[in-house]
């Protein structure tokens, strides 16, 4: 009985983070990555914290901030992205593309989504939020 409840649990997959561990997660890496691009000033617009429906019987957390910086760098998107992709892995999900003033980036493991954009010269923005994670 004992090695039977030993291999039911190994084969159980792992559920992965709560909606709050991913919520946790998303404000860390937007905070912790627009800190390293050097902002003028951080504002939090969207504080998160709440769980927000989402599917059958699911929810999600979200989060965003707004910074300004006093330079014009036009690589502000490919250098977040590249500290969301080199610090913790995030993939791309919707590409950077000319033109586009926004990209999407996707952490599988840990459920959560952030897109970066730049609404002007002088700002940008990161908004996430976390898959539909079922309540439990």
């Amino acid at each position: 009985m004992a090695l039977l409840a030993v291999l039911a649990a190994c084969s159980t997959p792992d559920p992965g983070p709560t909606v709050e561990q991913a919520g946790q997660t998303l404000e860390r890496h937007i905070t912790e990555m627009m800190e390293q691009t050097g902002p003028e000033e951080i504002v939090v617009i969207d504080p998160g914290g709440k769980d927000v429906p989402c599917g059958s019987d699911g929810v999600k957390r979200t989060y965003a901030v707004r910074t300004t910086y006093n330079r014009f760098d036009d690589h502000l998107i490919a250098e977040m992205a590249g500290r969301l992709s080199t610090t913790w892995g995030y993939k791309v999900h919707e590409p950077y593309s000319a033109g586009s003033l926004r990209t999407t980036l996707k952490l599988a493991p840990a459920r959560t989504s952030i897109t970066v954009e730049t609404p002007s010269d002088h700002e940008a923005k990161a908004a996430g939020e976390t898959d539909c994670i079922p309540r439990g």
